[in-house]
């Protein structure tokens, strides 16, 4: 079953956007987008969501894993936020590595510890390396 958190995250997106998700969604936790669908469909109407789901309530990612490393972190510098504290970010940006669950690439100061959350697939992970 899909938590909580997940659900509202879905809940928060346009219907292009959530009709893209349930598919990713869905491999994450090893369901098919229509599981996934009918679960949000549910939970949006106050229904039960249906017991027949056995996925886990979360991705599961190792702790303290090592990263794997992208050549070129600046072609993973974010550019859509032009605040001064959006360029800030940007400028600390010295690494890109890959998402240990969904494989995206993900620009990363070179700062280890870190712990990050991953836009694609939203979840956490901390790098010791």
């Amino acid at each position: 079953m899909l938590s909580g958190e997940v659900l509202a995250k879905l809940d928060a997106m346009d219907d292009y956007d959530r009709m893209l998700a349930y598919e990713r969604i869905g491999r994450e936790y090893g369901m098919s987008a229509a599981d996934v669908e009918t679960q949000f469909n549910a939970w949006k109407s106050g229904g039960a969501i249906p017991s027949s789901f056995s996925a886990p309530t979360a991705p599961i990612v190792p702790s303290g894993q090592a990263a794997n490393y992208i050549a070129d972190a600046s072609r993973y510098r974010p550019t859509y936020d032009p605040s001064k504290e959006g360029r800030s970010r940007q400028s600390q940006i010295e690494q890109a590595v890959m998402c240990p669950l969904c494989h995206s690439a993900l620009g990363i100061p070179s700062t280890r510890p870190i712990k990050i959350t991953c836009p694609s697939c939203m979840s956490e992970s901390t790098f010791t390396n």
